[in-house]
C-alpha cells in the first residue's frame, strides 16, 4: 500500500522532512541520474508533485510516482504531448489533465520524469494507476503496489 500526504502552502522538502520525523525514518536522500530523489537504504519510496498552491507526497514500500495538477486545458500542447488516440478522447479540461496527470506520474515512477518524453507514453495502455480528484485538483499514483484500474 501507499500513503498520499497533501498540503497547501509549503514546500516540498518541509512536507518530505515533516513526513520523514513521523514516520521515524532517518536516511540520505540521494537522485538518480535523471534527478530522481531516493532513499539510501531503499526501504521506503517516495514521489513529490506540485501544482500551485499544493504540494503531494506519496510514500511506499514499492517504487511509485505521483503528479498533481490542477485541472485544465493547454491545447497548446496536446499535440506535442498525446497520442492520436488519447486527442480523439480529449473533449474538455477533466479529460486533458487526468491523462496528464496518468502520463507524469508513469515517467515519475521510471524515474526517468520528463526526458522520457510524456507522447511516449499512452494513457490508454496504463494499468497500475489510481485517479484521485481534490477541490480543483488532479491526483494520479501510479505503481507497483496500486492496483490495476
Amino acid at each position: 500500500m501507499y500513503k498520499l500526504y497533501i498540503e497547501k502552502n509549503t514546500s516540498s522538502q518541509k512536507l518530505l522532512n515533516k513526513v520523514l520525523t513521523e514516520l521515524n525514518i532517518n536516511d540520505e536522500i540521494i537522485y538518480n541520474e535523471y534527478g530522481k530523489p531516493y532513499l539510501k537504504s531503499n526501504k521506503v519510496y517516495f514521489n513529490i508533485s506540485h501544482s500551485f498552491d499544493y504540494i503531494v507526497l506519496v510514500i511506499s514500500s514499492k517504487e511509485i510516482g505521483v503528479d498533481i495538477e490542477k485541472i485544465r486545458m493547454r491545447r497548446n500542447v496536446i499535440d506535442k504531448v498525446y497520442t492520436e488516440d488519447e486527442k480523439k478522447l480529449i473533449n474538455n479540461a477533466d479529460d486533458f489533465t487526468l491523462m496528464w496527470v496518468k502520463k507524469e506520474s508513469y515517467v515519475k515512477y521510471l524515474g526517468k520524469g520528463l526526458s522520457y518524453g510524456l507522447k511516449n507514453v499512452d494513457t490508454l495502455k496504463l494499468k497500475r494507476y489510481q485517479i484521485k480528484k481534490y477541490k480543483d485538483y488532479y491526483i494520479a499514483i501510479y505503481g507497483d503496489e496500486v492496483e490495476e484500474v
